[in-house]
């Protein structure tokens, strides 16, 4: 049985947030997909190989511009397009 807040709380809720279900269209519903957590895998071991090949090498020149070029791999394999 529903209280009368919970009542009250639906009534003033917009017809999107009152719906439970799922929207394919939604751009939040994509971080929960297997590829989407393919991706995240890849880019968490690109980031683990970059740190590594930044403690052989601890130059700052070096560092700073493999870490720049390892962000934007990172924002390209992420990026929301298929």
């Amino acid at each position: 049985m529903w209280s009368w807040l919970e009542a009250i709380y639906l009534c003033l809720l917009p017809d999107w947030a009152r719906d439970r279900s799922p929207d394919r269209g939604h751009f939040h519903r994509r971080r929960f997909t297997l590829a989407h957590r393919a991706k995240r895998r890849l880019v968490r071991d690109l980031w683990l190989g970059s740190g590594c090949v930044m403690l052989l090498n601890p130059v700052l020149p070096f560092m700073l511009a493999l870490g720049l070029a390892t962000t934007f791999l990172a924002f390209t394999i992420l990026d929301e397009t298929d």
